[in-house]
């Protein structure tokens, strides 16, 4: 079995694993890089995570006989194709598993550094914050905001997931007048103040344990001032826009076509001043390249902070800048336009 990418589809097809009494095992392992150990040392290692993931699972506990014996079931499958498996190259920092009883076995690389060495998860669904979480690309944040309703999905432009669910109890508003009932409306308005900076608390508690890059608020357009107002500076400064939306009933599907237009704004606003610092870079001489030989000795020297490269470049060395700027935790932007065609169809911004 050959470890697949990740991207939105896939993330379709394993959301609809599981249910109607079918289990899903998903397993996240954490991956050395080559140079750390030899591939039998590797191997080895990856086969103790799995050993680790199943020691958490039964630690845990599970209850039924017939979720007993599809544990047993998927574990053996996973320790099977493990076991054969294409060791991951340099670029790949973690390997995940998601397993259906009787069913799909999938198996992804992963080639952003998890926050653990080791994860795993046993239920009626696949666990896919880990997986949306690692994909390539910028980080997004999209908190939806109603009166008493919050969301928070977390992910890239490829793919979100809901990461936080927040419902405070808001009283309704009613129509009767008297200074009693002043009083009334006061208490609501201070119970929906303290519901949006809970929402937003949490929302800033995600941020510091993983900086969100770029942010949207979605919900009534009557909400979106009273969020903006409760968010941490360092939050309001990384706002991309808002959108419309049914905080309640919208699938993480529609919330990220929802978002897709205010993100692709983003992306076109930020290739052109990625575009322009290149230009910029290029007349001063020590601050950018640009042509694959050019960019492929800064990346050599782990010099690169920003790679652009355009869309329809998809020769090996186009390949290969993307997977070593991945490794090195530069960030990638895809030009749409063809603006980089004269300089090769690739330049990057240095780190020095």
């Amino acid at each position: 079995m050959e470890l697949r990418e990740v991207n939105q589809e896939e993330l379709r097809l394993l959301a609809r694993l599981g249910g109607a009494g079918r289990f899903v095992l998903s397993v996240y392992l954490g991956v050395d890089p080559p140079h750390a150990s030899g591939p039998h040392v590797r191997r080895t290692e990856l086969g103790s995570r799995l050993n680790d993931a199943e020691h958490r699972l039964r630690r845990h506990g599970v209850d039924e006989v017939q979720a007993k014996e599809a544990l047993d079931s998927c574990l053996a499958r996973v320790r099977r194709e493990l076991e054969s498996v294409p060791l991951p190259d340099h670029t790949v920092q973690a390997v995940a598993f998601f397993c259906e009883d009787s069913g799909e076995l999938r198996a992804y690389r992963l080639r952003r550094r998890l926050d653990f060495a080791v994860a795993a998860a046993f239920s009626e669904r696949a666990a896919l914050e880990p997986l949306a979480e690692a994909l390539p690309g910028p980080r997004w944040a999209v908190v939806l905001v109603s009166r008493k309703h919050g969301r928070i999905f977390t992910g890239t432009e490829v793919a979100l997931a809901e990461v936080s669910d927040v419902d405070d109890e808001v009283h309704r508003w009613h129509a009767q007048g008297g200074w009693s009932q002043a009083r009334f409306q006061r208490g609501i308005e201070k119970e929906e103040k303290d519901h949006i900076a809970h929402v937003c608390d949490r929302l800033f508690e995600l941020h510091r344990s993983r900086p969100i890059e770029h942010l949207a608020i979605g919900g009534p357009a009557e909400i979106w001032p009273l969020v903006e107002a409760e968010l941490h500076p360092y939050l309001r400064e990384r706002l991309a826009g808002h959108v419309e939306v049914d905080v309640d009933r919208s699938s993480v599907e529609q919330v990220l076509e929802h978002v897709g237009a205010v993100m692709e704004e983003d992306r076109a606003r930020r290739e052109r001043e990625a575009i322009a610092r290149v230009m910029e870079g290029l007349g001063i001489g020590n601050k950018s390249v640009a042509g694959p030989d050019e960019v492929l000795a800064a990346l050599d020297d782990r010099r690169v902070a920003t790679l652009l490269v355009s869309k329809g470049a998809t020769e090996e060395r186009f390949e290969q800048a993307v997977e070593d700027a991945l490794a090195q935790s530069a960030e990638i932007v895809v030009v749409e336009s063809e603006a980089l065609g004269s300089l090769g169809d690739v330049a990057a911004l240095l780190r020095y």
